[in-house]
C-alpha cells in the first residue's frame, strides 16, 4: 500500500536519496528545503526550515489538504560542526542544537496530533553512530545526536498507546555533501589545538568521502516501513564503525579513550 511520507532536509544528500528511493517504490513523498526548489522527479518539494514552526505547520497542512493523511515522518535535517569544545562559539552551538534537536521536536509537535487522531504513524529520527561516542572535535555534534536518541526513547513510550511508532537510525559515514555544509571553527596558528584539530578534520572528511552510499539508507527506511513493529534503533555503517560502539561498551574507559586519542593523533 502506498504511504504518504514527509522528509526534512530532502534537497540533497541522505534526505534526497531516501526520498527518491521511497518514491521509486511507489510511495507519495514530500521533502523540505530551506529554499524554493522544483520537484525532484515525483518527490514534491516544500519550502520549510526545521527552525521555523510556522513554516513547518504550513508544509504539513499542505500535505494533509492534498493527501488527507500522513503515514511516515523522517527527521533528517541536520547540521554538523567541528570545533574544540573550549573554543566553540556559543551561537554556533545554539544553531546546531536548534537544528538537530529542537528542530526534531518542532516537527514532532506538528505531526504527532495528526498521527494520534489517525491511530497510526511512524516517526524515524536520523541520529548518528557518533552519538554513541564523544569524538574529539565533534563533541557538540555528538551531544546533539545523543539527545535525539534519548528523545526518541521517550517518544516511543508516549505515542505507543495511540498506535504511533518511533525509532532512530544511526548512520556511520555517508557519502553526502555534509563536509561542505559543516560549521568549522578556524583556529589561530598559536592555538594549542591547531595541529591535532587539522589532522582530525582531515579524518572526519575522509570518513564521509569513503562512507556508505546514501541509497543504502533508502533500502533500510523501506524495510522499517514494512515492519509491523519497529525496533528502537537501527544502526547502519561500516564494520569498523559498529565495532567502535561495541568496544566502548566492553573496554575500560581509559583503554578505549587511549585508542581514540591514538587514532586522532592526540598525545
Amino acid at each position: 500500500m502506498s504511504k504518504v511520507v514527509f522528509i526534512t532536509g530532502a534537497s540533497s544528500g541522505l534526505g534526497l536519496a531516501i526520498a527518491q528511493y521511497l518514491n521509486k517504490h511507489g510511495h507519495i513523498v514530500y521533502g523540505t528545503s530551506r529554499k524554493s526548489l522544483s520537484n525532484s522527479g515525483d518527490v514534491k518539494m516544500l519550502v520549510a526550515d526545521v527552525t521555523d514552526h510556522d513554516g513547518l505547520e504550513a508544509a504539513i497542512n499542505k500535505i494533509i489538504t492534498e493527501q488527507g493523511r500522513l503515514d511516515v515522518v523522517i527527521n533528517n535535517a541536520g547540521l554538523g560542526i567541528a570545533s574544540p569544545v573550549e573554543t566553540a562559539p556559543i551561537q554556533d552551538v545554539q544553531r546546531v542544537f536548534d537544528t538537530n534537536l529542537t528542530g526534531v521536536i518542532r516537527v514532532i509537535q506538528t505531526v504527532a496530533p495528526i498521527m494520534r487522531l489517525q491511530g497510526s504513524g511512524l516517526i524515524i529520527n536520523i541520529s548518528s553512530i557518533g552519538s554513541e561516542i564523544g569524538l574529539p572535535y565533534r563533541g557538540i555534534y555528538s551531544a546533539s545526536k545523543a539527545a535525539v536518541d534519548r528523545l526518541t526513547e521517550a517518544l516511543r513510550t508516549e505515542l505507543a498507546p495511540f498506535g504511533v511508532q518511533a525509532c532512530t537510525i544511526q548512520p556511520g559515514g555517508v557519502q553526502t555533501d555534509i563536509n561542505k555544509n559543516r560549521l568549522r571553527v578556524e583556529l589561530p596558528e598559536e592555538s594549542v589545538y591547531k595541529e591535532s584539530f587539522d589532522r582530525s578534520y582531515d579524518l572526519i572528511n575522509q570518513s564521509v568521502e569513503k562512507g556508505m552510499e546514501a541509497n543504502e539508507f533508502g533500502k533500510l527506511v523501506l524495510h522499517i516501513m514494512r515492519q509491523q513493529r519497529v525496533k528502537a534503533l537501527y544502526r547502519l555503517g561500516k564494520k569498523t564503525e559498529k565495532l567502535s560502539v561495541l568496544l566502548k561498551r566492553i573496554l575500560p574507559a581509559h583503554t578505549f579513550e587511549k585508542m581514540i586519542r591514538k587514532h586522532y593523533g592526540l598525545k
